[in-house]
């Protein structure tokens, strides 16, 4: 089932559906998906989950407090190899035919496997989140409640999007990547309520954390081999030229997309 809102049901129905989907496909996912690929979709799920809350926060008393906490925590049970599989990935988008396969070998021997107690942990806590679903305080809602969390979510975007330019830090374009995956899931959420107003953006906003996530696992990926030290049979200074090369190439496309999707103050759904 697409990750959307349905817009001709009240929204507090339309919120409970889509998050039992989520969970019902992250349970689904972890239990037939091989170990890693389970681990990654089970982890967008809970951020789908978290970012599905976040939309309505403002109207639902501390039901986003507590929830967030524990789709946080099933996450981070699952998180004991993230950076090292981000980065390996990093090298192998960067590099799909391996011209670097000391480097590789390196990072992929930094991947550690999932142990099956965190595992059987995850599955427990996605349980207990879709048992407390049917008790979640929406009834009350109005779609309103869902265009004011997505103005609030365009306004941290453009905020985060001031400053990782203005300062240009790897900690404040991962803080810009996690406010446009907002956007971006947002958009979706509302695409069938609101889809003259917010259609337009999916893509783009799509793009734009793809460009900013890659820009920030190349950053990391530099940094990591850097700090090792290690010449690794002379692999090293041509990766790290090919890095900077494309480092280059996103943000000149960053930077593009970002002036479009955020170019004004506020945002408006024309009503």
């Amino acid at each position: 089932m697409a990750y959307r809102l349905h817009g001709d049901t009240p929204i507090g129905r339309a919120l409970r559906d889509a998050a039992r989907q989520q969970l019902a496909d992250a349970a689904e996912d972890l239990a037939a998906l091989p170990e890693e690929e389970a681990v990654h979709a089970t982890r967008k799920h809970c951020k789908k989950l978290r970012a599905l809350l976040r939309l309505v926060r403002a109207d639902t008393g501390d039901l986003y407090r507590y929830e967030n906490a524990h789709y946080r925590t099933l996450a981070n049970t699952l998180s004991a190899s993230r950076d090292a599989v981000s980065l390996r990935d990093a090298l192998q988008k960067l590099a799909p035919e391996n011209p670097f396969p000391q480097i590789h070998s390196f990072l992929e021997s930094r991947v550690q496997r999932t142990e099956e107690p965190a595992l059987r942990a995850a599955a427990e806590l996605l349980h207990q989140g879709a048992a407390r679903i049917d008790h979640w305080p929406l009834d009350d809602l109005h779609w309103r409640s869902a265009r004011k969390g997505y103005r609030r979510s365009y306004r941290r975007a453009r905020k985060a999007m001031k400053k990782a330019f203005d300062e240009q830090t790897t900690e404040h374009f991962h803080e810009y990547r996690k406010r446009v995956k907002d956007q971006w899931y947002h958009t979706r959420l509302l695409e069938d309520k609101d889809s003259k107003a917010v259609g337009g953006r999916r893509k783009p906003l799509k793009k734009l954390a793809s460009a900013l996530g890659d820009w920030r696992d190349l950053q990391l990926l530099r940094r990591h081999l850097v700090l090792e030290g290690q010449s690794f049979g002379g692999e090293l200074i041509p990766l790290l030229d090919a890095i900077e090369t494309r480092l280059d190439e996103l943000q000149r496309k960053m930077e593009k997309r970002s002036r479009k999707l955020f170019a004004d103050r506020a945002f408006a759904f024309g009503d």
